[in-house]
Formats: C-alpha cells, sequence, structure tokens
C-alpha cells in the first residue's frame, strides 16, 4: 500500500468508476437540438385518392416557436403561430416520411395534442392506423383521438383558427377537456385506450365537428370577428366495432356513456315542473357509478348503480324548495331521468350489438365458465337480449341562496 492516497489494489475500481460518470455526464447519444426539430403538435388523417399507392392522406401541424413564443414584432408581418403539410401514402409510416422531406427539420411528435381522423378513414377501418403509434416510441400514446364528423375532412378540422387560442390543435384538445369536465357527455379517448378497445373488439371515440364555412376557417380573418364564421365544435361518441365506426351516439345517449363508465365529473341535467318542461336545473358535482353481474339460469343479468349528488342552479317553478317534500320530490325525479339516460344508451348499444362498456369483462369475473361458454357469441347474439337494470340514487345537497322562485304560479 502506497503511504499516501489511494491504495493501489483500489486504483483499477476507481479508473473504472471515473470512465462510467464520464460517459454518463457526456450527454444523451441520441439528443437532438431544438433548431433542428420539428414539433408536431397535432395530426389528422383522411382517406386518400386509391386504395393502394394513397390509401392515407395525412397532415401534421408544426408549430413556429418564434410567433408562438415572441409574438407580433413592431416592423414585421406576424406569420402564422403553426403551419401544416399534407402528404398522401399506402401507409401511415411512408407519408411521414414524405413529409419529412418538406418540413423544416425533423419531426418530433412527443408534444402531440391531438390526433383527428376522418369519418370515411374510420367507417373503411382504423386499425392498420395505430400498429405504427404503438410500434413507434416517439408516440406517446397518451394523446386524445377525436373522428372529425361531417363534411369536413379531418385537415380541414385541424386549420380551423381561433382568436384565443394560437394553435388549432391545442384548441380541440381545451374544448374536449372542457367538454368533459363541465358538460360531462363526450369523454375523452386516449390513443392507448383505443388501442386497448380495437384489441377487446368495441371502442368509442370523441367526435368533432365544424360550425359554419368550412374555407374561411383557415383564414386570419376568421379570428379578427367578435362572432367567427367558422367554429368547432367537439359533438357526438362514435360507436367502433371490429375497428369500424358503426353508428353515433348523441345527447343523453352519449352521456349516458359517461355514467357507466364512472367517468362523470360535472354535469347539468334540467327537470320538469308539472306541465311546464326543463324547467329547474339540477348541477351534479358528485357522481359514482359500479356494475355487478349475476348469474341467473346460466345467463348473465346486469345490474348498473348510479350515486348522484347535486345542486339547485336555476328554478324556474313555482314549487317552494324550501319545504322537505319538495326536495324529496325533485330527488325521485332527478334519479328517473338518470335511470333513463343509462337505459337509453344500453339499448341503443344493444341494438348496435356492440359492449362499448366491457360488460364481459364483468362477466368473465362473475363466472369464468359460464363466460368461456357464451364468449364467442357474446356481442351478436347474448349481449342484445341481456337483461340489464338500473338502480339510480340522487340527492340534492343545495338549494342556493334562495329557496323561493320568482314564478308565483
Amino acid at each position: 500500500m502506497s503511504q499516501r492516497g489511494i491504495p493501489m489494489r483500489h486504483k483499477p475500481l476507481m479508473l473504472i468508476v471515473v470512465c462510467v460518470f464520464v460517459v454518463l455526464l457526456s450527454g444523451c447519444w441520441d439528443r437532438e437540438e431544438l433548431q433542428q426539430l420539428s414539433i408536431v403538435s397535432g395530426m389528422a388523417i383522411d382517406k386518400g385518392s386509391d386504395k393502394i399507392k394513397n390509401r392515407y392522406r395525412v397532415t401534421v401541424q408544426i408549430i413556429n416557436p418564434s410567433q408562438v413564443a415572441g409574438g407580433q414584432q413592431g416592423g414585421k408581418v406576424q406569420a402564422s403561430p403553426v403551419t401544416t403539410f399534407t402528404e398522401t401514402g399506402s401507409t401511415l409510416a411512408e407519408t411521414l416520411r414524405k413529409i419529412s422531406t418538406k418540413s423544416p427539420g425533423e419531426l418530433f411528435f412527443p408534444h402531440l395534442q391531438v390526433l383527428v381522423i376522418g369519418e370515411k378513414v374510420a367507417k373503411e377501418g382504423i386499425e392498420d392506423l395505430f400498429d405504427m403509434i404503438e410500434r413507434d416510441a416517439q408516440f406517446r400514446v397518451l394523446f386524445p383521438v377525436l373522428i372529425a364528423r361531417g363534411h369536413a375532412t379531418a385537415k380541414e378540422t385541424l386549420e380551423v383558427t381561433t382568436a384565443l387560442e394560437a394553435i388549432p390543435s391545442a384548441k380541440i384538445g381545451d374544448a374536449l377537456k372542457s367538454s368533459e369536465e363541465d358538460w360531462g357527455a363526450y369523454k375523452s379517448t386516449r390513443a392507448d385506450q383505443v388501442i386497448q378497445g380495437l384489441k377487446e373488439g368495441s371502442v368509442m371515440v370523441t367526435g368533432v365537428e365544424i360550425n359554419g364555412e368550412t374555407p374561411r376557417g383557415n383564414a386570419t380573418t376568421n379570428i379578427q370577428q367578435i362572432s367567427p364564421s367558422t367554429q368547432i365544435e367537439i359533438k357526438g361518441m362514435a360507436i367502433f366495432k371490429d375497428g369500424k365506426l358503426e353508428n353515433w351516439l348523441d345527447g343523453h345517449a352519449a352521456r349516458g356513456v359517461t355514467w357507466i363508465t364512472n367517468e362523470m365529473k360535472r354535469t347539468v341535467i334540467n327537470l320538469n315542473c308539472g306541465k311546464k318542461k326543463e324547467a329547474t336545473a339540477i348541477e351534479i358535482s358528485r357522481a359514482k357509478s359500479s356494475t355487478h353481474v349475476t348469474i341467473q339460469h346460466q345467463k348473465p343479468v346486469i345490474y348498473i348503480t348510479v350515486h348522484a349528488e347535486g345542486a339547485v342552479l336555476e328554478n324556474n317553478c313555482s314549487k317552494d324548495l324550501g319545504k322537505s317534500k319538495v326536495l324529496g320530490q325533485l330527488d325521485e325525479q332527478l334519479e328517473e331521468e338518470i335511470k333513463q339516460e343509462v337505459l337509453l344508451t344500453v339499448k341503443k348499444a344493444q341494438k348496435q350489438k356492440s359492449d362499448i362498456f366491457n360488460f364481459g369483462e364483468n362477466i368473465n369475473m362473475a363466472d369464468k365458465y359460464v363466460w368461456k361458454n357464451i364468449e364467442s357469441s357474446w356481442e351478436k347474439d347474448i349481449f342484445p337480449e341481456t337483461e340489464v337494470h338500473v338502480n339510480a340514487q340522487a340527492i340534492i345537497r343545495r338549494t342556493g341562496m334562495t329557496t323561493k322562485s320568482y314564478i308565483n304560479k
């Protein structure tokens, strides 16, 4: 051993440790300079011109960092905060590589905020679209997926300019989040959930629709008006079976999905007051749902239970909410309204022969032997005829600052 410093037998070990730290501190081997990347904020997939060479028409929306960060500079014409590039190809991978020849840098997908799929593509089938997305590590499969509904293409939907949000894809994502949290009818479906649903056979995806004049949505004049000529709206739930769009759920039927899947956060339900229709508005602030299956005579029976709490937001009715009897009647009305929404949704799903709620998984948990015998014919033959019971339990906790309405009669 040396008189001072590190013992001789430890020097080889210390040399190895130093070498390891040098490698680790030198940076990432696959790093890319920010200036060399084209950050993709949104992607749209439409039907191409044929079924082979140009099967898909793909559009990517790339952020212009200088405009998003710096805004308009004096003496310069303000450019668009985003730019879109479009190409066609037989596969998603090929099409994106073609787009990369047009973009100013390498396409960078980890910050993808939304994927919009055209309705025509959805009707033909979307299973092939997610193969690359699931394989490629660049795609973080937590971004929401939407279906462009109606006459507008996914590309046109992705290019609608808005005054309150500079990046169109971010606007769509914000509108979806707001719809999910405040209205409760249209839930967000992430790419990983779509992938899992496609593997199971059935999946639901929220729709997005253009209201107004589609060509004007891509113009800067659209954001210069107090009331824009073109706007986007989150609307409808698309039901997929075997990877293809089968039908749409709207309104109360769409909200029933959120009740059943235990994803209701907040919503407003209108109740009748005698002959006056939808006169009392109840805000649902808390909700919890559960599904239970029993086996009767070797057949599954499904029980859905919904618990909800709410408050009176508006009362255009002469009834005095200060009376416990009146509140009790409103509780019963609210329970019946929720029950009918859930049953409406279940019946539509049964008519489409599509178990979009994964009731089959509950049956498997209840009795694996029964599920093994009916699994192959579940959606087509058994689910449409399965008995479903709904039990809604609701209570109105608050009536606001006043218990009486302005209406005396």
